[in-house]
């Protein structure tokens, strides 16, 4: 079979695995026990897999780097209110009286 095109992203240890399967991506899932799809993106794309078992299999760290992480928001002020100067009894209190009253007008509605 040709050789594709290998992604950089693509781990040593998988590269050599599929230069012995003879560059046959059908072989080299049977090999490592993932589905040929995990394998195909990996190689071609280097699109790695979410799931820790299958990275593991893949020769890919366990857990994904956290590069790619949304930058958060700063907080509105009535967030700001709530969580920093309130207790979190008052909180607490405040959310079951609001349940309460909800509770309240759905079971005798008005009029």
């Amino acid at each position: 079979m040709i050789k594709p095109p290998i992604h950089p992203a693509t781990p040593r240890r998988l590269k050599t695995k599929f230069k012995r399967a003879r560059w046959n991506f059908q072989t080299l899932a049977k090999a490592l026990g993932v589905n040929v799809y995990y394998v195909h993106r990996l190689i071609r794309y280097g699109e790695e897999p979410t799931n820790a078992n299958i990275r593991k299999m893949l020769y890919l760290p366990k857990h994904m780097r956290g590069t790619d992480k949304p930058t958060s928001q700063p907080l509105p002020d009535y967030e700001k209110w709530w969580r920093y100067t309130l207790k979190k009894e008052s909180r607490i209190r405040i959310k079951e009286r609001l349940y309460k009253h909800a509770q309240d007008i759905n079971n005798n509605p008005p009029g």
